[in-house]
């Protein structure tokens, strides 16, 4: 037997023998005063701790009122039939008919409704067309690179990932692909950390994290489209989109062109345009209290994630570099009025070398990988809304976690030298500082970096 093999005939004998034990009676409870009575067969995976994360987030959004959820990996029907009994417009499957007559069973027991098929994310059609508010889904959280270290039947088979692509990249394919996510629509899922390599077209933010007795550790994720609804405008060339964007609101507003003639960085300094350039403006926040160093280093942190590049370096605050030459430049610049601030983040970066540029110290993006404009401003947006888009039904921005990951790209960079002194340690407060023992800076010019 192939020691990688995910269901061997070995396998199948223990699955027939586990059809002729009696399914299980069980009541769910996922919250007090919240239960469910269900009815398992030996096959079928039960709610465990995952499932209670999941059933959990979904009670904080509140009722239902005929809004659509999708499950996609139904089980035993736990989640589902929680959403009908919430006032969800239900809609189940499960690629495990077991699983199947499961949830259809124990949906009728707890007297609720749904429309349940077999089926799922996969080479074959999925099995449903509609749009939906919400759609969930437990992965499976086991990489393909461990099957080996899985043993049992079906029910633990299904808790390996098998795709070679990932299979939470594989549903978000489908998602897209079958237009099943409504305007203002949720995704939930439960996996590991790492099973979104590529978001594709979606923002996404960790909302809850469980580890289990084993060290086994899964993350509760939502996604969305970034800046839903927002303002989105291209101009072949402008003065400053930064200026440009001052002059309106709404956050996640957004304009890009590919030549600015009078762009600028701090203490008002020329940003000098290639002939192929990018330069992207974002309104990413309005209203009292805002901080706009934590702002400014969130868009290099996007630059970042974006490109997942070893030869891009962050030079603290503003600064993108491929070694010592300048690539992007990252400038938050913040507007005023009364009681109400509005802060406008702007990112140029060379996408391409130009003969004209005089600038030796300039770096462009086509050294290390090619990309187009187009491309570069639909991942920046995504980034940017996962970094910092606030809204009453996504996760709260993790500021902490912003921090400590800029700060690992800083270290990359160098170590920081301030009136001679060489500071080998060195941290970032809330505002975006940099910090050097008791001192906070907040002027990249006072800084040396060795």
């Amino acid at each position: 037997m192939d020691e990688r093999e995910v269901f061997s005939p070995l396998h199948a004998e223990r699955e027939i023998e586990f059809l002729k034990k009696p399914p299980s009676a069980t009541i769910w409870s996922p919250l007090n005063g919240v239960s469910f009575r269900l009815l398992i067969p030996s096959t079928v995976y039960p709610p465990r701790e995952d499932t209670d994360l999941l059933a959990r987030r979904i009670i904080s959004f509140g009722p239902g009122r005929g809004r659509t959820f999708l499950e996609i990996g139904c089980g035993s029907g736990a989640v589902s039939i929680l959403a009908a009994s919430m006032g969800w417009k239900v809609s189940s499957c499960d690629i495990n008919p077991f699983a199947v007559a499961a949830t259809k069973g124990n949906m009728v027991e707890n007297q609720l409704d749904a429309e349940i098929k077999e089926g799922g994310v996969g080479p074959e059609e999925f099995p449903f067309t509609g749009n939906y508010d919400m759609i969930v889904w437990n992965l499976p959280y086991i990489p393909h690179s461990e099957i080996n270290e899985v043993l049992g039947p079906m029910e633990e088979a299904s808790l390996i990932d098998t795709d070679r692509l990932g299979l939470g990249h594989r549903m978000l394919r489908s998602i897209i692909s079958n237009q099943l996510l409504a305007p203002k629509g949720r995704i939930l899922t439960i996996s590991r950390k790492d099973s979104f390599e590529d978001t594709l077209i979606f923002a996404h933010r960790v909302w809850d994290e469980i580890e289990f007795g084993d060290g086994e550790k899964l993350a509760l994720t939502c996604f969305w489209r970034p800046y839903e609804g927002a303002e989105k405008i291209f101009v072949e060339s402008t003065g400053s989109t930064n200026d440009d964007l001052l002059m309106k609101n709404g956050i996640g507003t957004h304009i890009s062109t590919k030549f600015q003639s009078a762009g600028r960085g701090r203490r008002d300094r020329i940003w000098n345009s290639t002939d192929s350039s990018y330069a992207g403006s974002w309104i990413v926040a309005e209203g009292g209290k805002i901080n706009p160093g934590h702002l400014q280093l969130s868009g290099a942190l996007a630059v970042l994630n974006v490109f997942q590049n070893e030869q891009l370096l962050l030079k603290w605050p503003n600064d993108i570099l491929i070694g010592n030459r300048k690539l992007c430049g990252i400038l938050a610049e913040g507007k005023s009025n009364n009681q109400f601030t509005k802060v406008v983040l702007g990112i140029g970066i060379n996408l391409k070398k130009s003969d004209t540029n005089e600038h030796t110290d300039y770096s462009s993006l086509d050294e290390i990988l090619e990309t187009e404009h187009e491309e570069v401003d639909s991942l920046l947006n995504r980034e940017l809304s996962s970094l910092l888009e606030v809204l009453p039904d996504i996760p709260p921005v993790r500021h902490s976690e912003i921090r400590i990951q800029i700060l690992e790209k800083m270290r990359l960079f160098g170590i920081p030298v301030h009136n001679g002194k060489t500071y080998k340690s060195f941290g970032l407060n809330e505002h975006g500082q940099l910090v050097l023992g008791e001192l906070a800076i907040d002027d990249g010019e006072d800084i040396e970096w060795i």
